[in-house]
């Protein structure tokens, strides 16, 4: 069978190749049922556009740039992220669309300003979309500059609006902390990434907001930053548990920093729900598995990486990229009963094995 082209489709279906044309381009110049009855057509006939030609003679890629951070530092340590789920996400968004998505996989700042000069300079994809959101981040002013179209996972700092899609960090944090404020714990401890980080800002600022509240003051040792891994929530236990008053709760900025904490209390004969209420924030439900299972503030992927992929179409389309801002709440999720803070709480000193940590 011959294939289907847009002279075929124009003799089946009596429209001329120009309506034809835009029809196939959902070109708002045709009419929507003139564009359905083509469309329709076209489909059954099995039309496919011709990228190849198409690329030529618009000059795109048809291609989005999802950049994705690889650490070298901790690579066998579980971050927390799922970028897979992240990715599929997008890639719904994009489905029905002639855009595909190219992964580019980044250590660190230098290697990401790189990947985007070779993105934007060889036309290797018409938007990009990343995440980690940083103070005065380079990538979003290069972005800028070359007016290149993006869209951020995370707010920034940028005096320029620029398209993004945000976990409400702050407020999380400050929900937990009140919560726990509210139970009688008067040393709260926040497990957090560090400070660079837009959302770790974001988060630290609804902890010491929380704490400002309950007229508590602030204790900058109460504050342990490190890698969203299980390793730093390990380390930071451990720090914890050597205080002369260790804190009798804690916030820990994700599951895997959560999964450090309660496998270093295990080690250490400590009993969350009894020596230390955990609360975690940027849940993705795996932490139901945990033992125990600790409350958390649960963040809702697909929604999240759906709306990424929605705003890059729109981006690209020149939305006003204030049109394209969205932050999503946290949702609670009690997997604990409400833990007041005990006046005799057992604090067991670190085991030698997580000193040595």
């Amino acid at each position: 069978m011959a294939r289907a082209t847009i002279k075929s489709i124009a003799k089946l279906t009596g429209y001329s190749v120009g309506t034809v044309s835009n029809a196939l381009r959902n070109d708002k110049s045709v009419k929507e049922e003139t564009r359905q009855e083509i469309q329709e057509a076209a489909a059954k006939v099995g039309y496919r556009v011709n990228l190849d030609g198409l690329k030529l003679r618009t000059k795109k890629s048809y291609r989005i740039g999802v950049l994705v951070s690889v650490s070298t530092e901790d690579a066998d340590e579980w971050e927390g992220v799922e970028f897979t789920r992240i990715l599929a996400g997008i890639s719904s968004a994009l489905q029905g669309s002639r855009y595909e998505l190219s992964v580019f996989n980044v250590a660190n700042m230098d290697d990401a300003m790189a990947v985007l000069a070779r993105i934007v300079q060889d036309g290797l994809a018409d938007g990009v979309i990343f995440s980690g959101t940083l103070q005065d981040d380079a990538r979003i002013a290069y972005l800028q500059e070359c007016e290149f179209p993006f869209v951020t996972m995370g707010m920034s700092d940028s005096p320029q609006p620029h398209a993004y899609v945000d976990i409400d960090s702050q407020t999380a944090a400050y929900d937990a902390t009140a919560r726990l404020a509210s139970l009688g714990h008067r040393r709260i401890a926040l497990i957090n990434p560090p400070s660079n980080l837009i959302y770790a800002r974001q988060r630290q600022a609804g902890y010491i907001d929380a704490l400002k509240q309950a007229a508590l003051i602030p204790d900058e040792a109460l504050i342990f930053r490190g890698p969203t891994t299980a390793r730093t929530g390990h380390d930071a236990f451990a720090a914890m548990m050597a205080m002369s008053e260790p804190p009798t709760a804690c916030v820990c900025a994700n599951e895997a920093m959560t999964l450090g904490v309660l496998s270093a209390a295990h080690e250490a004969g400590c009993k969350i729900g009894r020596d230390l209420v955990v609360v975690s924030t940027d849940d993705l439900k795996l932490s139901r598995y945990f033992v125990p299972p600790p409350s958390t503030y649960y963040v809702p992927i697909e929604e999240t990486s759906r709306l990424l992929g929605d705003y890059m179409l729109r981006a690209l389309t020149g939305v006003d990229p204030t049109q394209n801002q969205k932050k999503i709440r946290a949702t609670l999720i009690e997997r604990q009963p409400d833990t007041p803070a005990h006046k005799e709480a057992h604090h067991p000193q670190p085991t030698e094995e997580l000193q040595k940590t």
